[in-house]
């Protein structure tokens, strides 16, 4: 008998090593950066293109890496830090770089916050996927703690959008007013057209490619800054699409139910532009009869884009609905 129960002894304290061992291979790996480039000279052209960008701020900023259970979170701060914090969320692939023509008049009254989004190009740098759209609210949650933000108004474009509201839904509480600029599948699913935007750009990622898809993204005539087209050019042309069928590591936008929209009890702005071919005017329908206080506007001569093709306009109705008691 105490032969048996030395041998069970043995075989339990492998098994708890081995399992303990697991467990260390496990965490080590979710430590490990994921490279989501295809070269690290692709890379290195990508991240250049990224600071000369980031040069068209108008206004002095500050770029730091903060850490969350999924990685390396790229932040770009300006404005006073004793304001109120509103947290800005970028369009797929553009990174926080596609707000130079806003960020002057949102930093006056306002700590303004811009993150890179894991999985797309930009500079942060994940450890692990956003699979759920748990996960994408748990790393946004992440990143307000480390930057000891408690609660914050939230501004998203495109994906962006998508993003803020899945917050929302998830996390109430850390949420003030919600800003949303031609959101991408909030309201309606993705349409023909981003689909075959997106497979052109991942099956034949040439400039000449890359160009095309910039440039039918915005309103008809609409010539795009050189230096940020350059960039979200050459992260198109060196990003690695073999991650998942979507070319995201991470969750795709999904449609809200009208269920879930009912819940979200903030302030919401929605901004689309009359040229913007991802939201037919059916979305401001939806949303108008789903979401309890809404403020809803097309803006003319805008496509999906609206941020930077009218920015005086689009500025303006922000800081409107930010700053209304």
């Amino acid at each position: 008998m105490p032969q048996a129960i030395f041998k069970f002894e043995k075989l339990l304290a492998e098994e708890t090593k081995n399992h303990q061992d697991r467990l260390c291979s496990k965490e080590k790996d979710m430590e490990s950066p994921i490279n989501l480039f295809k070269t690290p000279k692709g890379q290195t052209q990508y991240y250049a293109a990224y600071d000369a960008a980031l040069e068209l701020w108008p206004v002095p900023h500050e770029s730091r890496f903060v850490t969350t259970p999924y990685g390396q979170t790229h932040v770009i701060s300006c404005g006073p830090e004793n304001a109120f914090p509103l947290v800005l969320l970028h369009a797929g692939q553009a990174s926080s770089t596609m707000w130079f023509p806003n960020i002057a008049d949102l930093s006056r009254n306002f700590h303004v916050l811009a993150l890179d989004t894991p999985g797309e190009p930009g500079k942060s740098v994940p450890t692990r996927h956003n699979d759920s759209r748990h996960d994408c609210a748990a790393w946004l949650e992440g990143v307000m703690d480390e930057l000891g933000i408690p609660r914050a108004h939230v501004m998203g474009l495109s994906r962006g959008g998508w993003l803020a509201l899945n917050l929302a839904l998830h996390a109430p509480n850390r949420l003030e007013r919600i800003v949303l600029l031609s959101p991408a599948a909030v309201f309606v699913a993705l349409n023909s057209f981003f689909s075959a935007v997106a497979q052109a750009v991942m099956r034949v990622p040439t400039r000449f490619v890359s160009k095309v898809a910039l440039n039918s993204w915005v309103a008809r005539g609409f010539v795009v800054n050189p230096v940020f087209a350059d960039q979200f050019m050459t992260g198109l042309q060196n990003w690695n699409w073999n991650v998942n069928t979507s070319g995201y590591a991470g969750v795709m936008p999904c449609t809200f139910s009208d269920e879930e929209l009912r819940q979200i009890h903030h302030e919401v702005l929605l901004l689309i532009g009359d040229q913007d071919r991802l939201n037919p005017p059916k979305v401001l329908e939806r949303a108008r009869q789903t979401i309890l206080h809404l403020e809803a506007e097309i803006i003319p001569q805008a496509g999906h884009f609206l941020n930077m093709e009218q920015p005086g306009s689009v500025n303006a109705r922000i800081l409107k609905f930010l700053t209304e008691i």
